[in-house]
């Protein structure tokens, strides 16, 4: 639609959500399906859910800032999607740790 019409003002926000909401939850879900003991870890749905909420305060901070220049949510988001990596990679390296 953004193509069609030419207007590529929220194109920011538009490239985020797909990178961090398809892109990185993907490679997430891919991982868990081939390293099954992260999928059972405690921390599998509170990482998730991290994610979720991240991507959306994130992508919502873009439009915010686009609008308005305040930051807030943006910078909010950013801290749970990384929050979210880190736990995400103590689940795998803990993971490793265990297979090995």
């Amino acid at each position: 639609w953004m193509g069609i019409k030419q207007d590529f003002q929220d194109v920011d926000a538009h490239v985020h959500w797909n990178l961090l909401g398809f892109a990185a939850s993907t490679l997430y879900g891919l991982i868990h399906k081939t390293h099954p003991a992260m999928a059972r870890s405690r921390l599998a749905w509170p990482q998730f859910w991290l994610h979720v909420l991240g991507v959306v305060v994130f992508v919502a901070g873009i439009f915010v800032v686009l609008a308005s220049k305040q930051e807030a949510l943006v910078i909010a988001g950013s801290l749970m999607l990384i929050v979210a990596a880190l736990t995400f990679l103590g689940m795998f390296l803990t993971a490793k740790a265990e297979a090995a």
